[in-house]
């Protein structure tokens, strides 16, 4: 592990597999509540053929909480930015894949214009849209409302991660609702307990705030300006992005190719491990092709 300092000072934790001159990185982006453990396996079976690194949200596992108190979009976006500096080589690209949150960092850190260093980009499990609640689009509310539901729900996630950290002991009411809001009927107990030990660890502002900074935030919008090759990856039975969404975010996408997993849910790196990577691991290919003949 190594660290990264972005733009306020704070201290992101940075893990690297595979070889360190690789022309072109695999750089994960994990989602809300998680951490680079929550890619499994993934990293290390890429790391065959590729450089992977992989690095944890501020205020979140081994990365420090935000020196400047800011947990929006705009800083998760830069501290992206910051990876990107730090591992990209002069010359050199990347595929930025994005589970859940991550990909909606990605959409906020093309806003306005499109990074070069970006290559590709895959989607797993994500629309890229923010919600007020899991399956609600606050996307279609006022103003005011958004700002006031935006408030009730900072104030019961910071109170509920608090607690949640006090009643780890009980498992069973944690994993019924983790299981009901991020897994398919069906999926393995161990990949929802990996995901309550993530959840719960994480600090409870941290939670909370990069939560309010994705409220309600439409980044289908953003979209467009995702020039590079990008992959949707999404299960059907994903509770946390409905299957309207991901179409949405295909519809603007300027290249774009959406894989279904039938009877998946929305942790595809724990569930479905051989797909994701070898989803990516074919992107990956793809862009590197096209880099090359372009060269």
């Amino acid at each position: 592990m190594t660290d990264v300092t972005s733009f306020d000072g704070t201290r992101l934790a940075l893990y690297s597999w595979g070889a360190e001159d690789a022309p072109l990185v695999v750089v994960l982006v994990h989602g809300l509540g998680m951490s680079s453990d929550s890619w499994g396996d993934v990293p290390r079976r890429l790391a065959g053929a590729h450089r992977v690194v992989a690095y944890d949200l501020r205020g979140h596992a081994q990365s420090g909480d935000a020196r400047s108190g800011s947990y929006g979009l705009a800083s998760h976006a830069a501290d992206l930015a910051a990876v990107l500096d730090a591992v990209v080589p002069r010359g050199g690209s990347a595929v930025v894949v994005g589970h859940s949150l991550g990909g909606a960092v990605l959409l906020r850190h093309v806003d306005g214009g499109a990074d070069d260093r970006i290559a590709g980009a895959v989607f797993v499990g994500s629309g890229g849209a923010g919600v007020t609640a899991p399956g609600f689009p606050g996307r279609n509310l006022p103003a005011w409302a958004r700002v006031r539901l935006g408030s009730v729900w900072f104030a019961l996630l910071r109170t509920g991660a608090r607690w949640g950290r006090r009643l780890r002991p009980v498992r069973a009411v944690s994993d019924r609702g983790i299981r009901h809001f991020a897994f398919a009927p069906g999926e393995p107990q161990e990949a929802v307990a990996r995901m309550r030990d993530d959840f719960l660890a994480t600090r409870p502002l941290a939670l909370a705030g990069s939560a309010l900074g994705a409220l309600a935030d439409d980044g289908v919008t953003r979209g467009r300006s995702l020039t590079a090759p990008t992959l949707l990856v999404h299960g059907d039975r994903d509770p946390e992005v409905p299957n309207e969404e991901i179409h949405r975010l295909l519809a603007v996408l300027p290249d774009g190719e959406l894989v279904q997993v039938p009877g998946a849910g929305h942790m595809l790196p724990l569930t479905h491990p051989d797909l994701v990577v070898e989803q990516v691991a074919r992107w990956v290919g793809r862009v590197a092709g096209e880099r090359d003949a372009a060269a």
